[in-house]
C-alpha cells in the first residue's frame, strides 16, 4: 500500500484524470438521462403523487 501511495505522489496526475473522467461520465449519465425523459433513473421519483385514498362509497 504505501508502494502505491509512492507511485501516486511522485506522478499523481494520471490518477486525477482517471477520476476525473469516472466523475464526469457520472455527470453526463445523469443529466443526460433528464434532458431525454429516461423513466429508468437510478432513484425512484417519490414527488409523483397518485392521490392515494380508499375512494370506497360506502354501503
Amino acid at each position: 500500500m504505501r508502494e502505491l501511495f509512492d507511485i501516486i505522489h511522485t506522478n499523481p496526475w494520471p490518477f486525477i484524470a482517471g477520476l476525473l473522467v469516472v466523475i464526469l461520465m457520472i455527470l453526463a449519465e445523469n443529466f443526460g438521462r433528464g434532458i431525454q425523459g429516461g423513466d429508468g433513473g437510478d432513484l425512484p421519483d417519490f414527488g409523483i403523487c397518485d392521490g392515494g385514498g380508499d375512494g370506497g362509497g360506502g354501503d
